[in-house]
Order: C-alpha cells, then structure tokens, then sequence
C-alpha cells in the first residue's frame, strides 16, 4: 500500500560523467513509497539504490521530501525524521 500525498525527490551524484544523463547528476521523483520502503534508512536507501542509472559511481544522494502533512509523516515514519536530521544527505 502507498503512502498517500509523499513524494521524494532524489538527486544522485555520480563520480564521472555520464553522457546519458548529460552530466554527472540524476534527478527522478519518488512517488509511490510504500511502508516497507520507509522500514528503516537502509530499505529506503536500498530502494533508491534500484531505481539509478549508474549505481557503481554514485557518490552522493541528496533527498527532498514532500508532503502536506510531513509533520505526521515525519512522527509515524522514523525514517523520514533521520533522514531530515541528517540533511537528507548520504555518501558512499
């Protein structure tokens, strides 16, 4: 089941260039999140993880959450609130 009215930005940072992408950065919305995504920052991160062009370069992830009513989201979902806690940034 989706979690209604969140949406997730994601800004994939790549070490090299990459011509199908015309630079070194990917840039796709997350709609459809489901409980099970949102289990823990690893799942979440895993998730992300399958949707991107060049998984071997990736560098940095940038993210930006979305919603109406993120303040509850953010209370029933720890994972959202660690992510906000730490910038929505993560590198590897």
């Amino acid at each position: 089941m989706f979690i209604k009215n969140l949406k997730l930005e994601v800004i994939a940072t790549y070490n090299n260039f990459h011509e199908d992408l015309d630079g070194s950065q990917e840039l796709f919305l997350l709609q459809f999140l489901t409980k099970d995504v949102l289990k823990s920052e690893k799942f979440l991160i895993n998730y992300i993880k399958k949707q991107l062009s060049h998984k071997k370069d990736l560098v940095k992830l940038s993210l930006c959450w979305s919603s109406k009513d993120i303040k509850n989201l953010k209370k029933k979902y720890k994972t959202i609130q660690e992510s906000i806690d730490k910038n929505a940034k993560y590198y590897f």
